[in-house]
């Protein structure tokens, strides 16, 4: 038990060292795992996840509070705790990630006994997911569409008002109609 503790604590202290965090890397619009696990051997007190890096008695900004038996605060639906909590899972998932979710998360387990905190800061990174791109994609063909519809509706109203001040023009109707049929007669031959 003793070099788990220790192997623990190496891990733990790992990114403190190097001044870096883990990392996890998700897709907008997917759900994220964050993972956080602690020795299932120890009886549970407590797990905080939060935004931001680990504090030496706090999880950050709450988004989930647990004492193992039922949630007790929660930001938000989208964040669940594993349901494997008492398994030494405590990990979080995040349900429809967004890309302004990256940034440091907190995962601080509170265990029975002298030593019994234990805390894990972990970076998300969320990428733009294929929904988003083909969202973008579809403004920006609906903007190109209404824009050209835009510039041919004043062509032909600017050719109207001209072909107007010719003695015996024809109405706007008959005039759209009979330029849409040079058209089709173009098209077919």
């Amino acid at each position: 038990m003793l070099p788990q503790i220790f192997i623990s604590a190496f891990i733990l202290l790992l990114p403190v060292a190097s001044g870096s965090f883990p990392e996890v890397y998700g897709m907008g619009g997917e759900p994220v795992t964050l993972p956080c696990s602690y020795p299932e051997s120890r009886a549970l007190s407590f797990v905080c996840w939060g935004r931001g890096e680990c504090a030496s008695d706090t999880c950050g900004q709450t988004l989930v509070w647990t004492d193992g038996n039922r949630i007790n605060y929660r930001t938000s639906s989208r964040y669940q705790i594993n349901a494997q909590l008492l398994q030494g899972n405590a990990s979080l998932t995040i349900d429809y990630a967004y890309e302004s979710d990256s940034g440091l998360y907190c995962c601080r387990v509170e265990m029975k006994g002298w030593d019994g905190v234990q805390t894990l800061t972990t970076s998300l990174q969320v990428q733009p997911g294929s929904n988003s791109t083909r969202n973008k994609g579809l403004a920006i063909g609906l903007s190109i569409f209404v824009l050209l519809l835009v510039l041919v509706s004043s062509l032909v109203v600017a050719n109207y008002i001209f072909m107007k001040k010719r003695p015996g023009s024809q109405s706007l109707v008959a005039f759209c109609v009979s330029k849409i049929r040079t058209l089709l007669n173009k098209e077919a031959a």
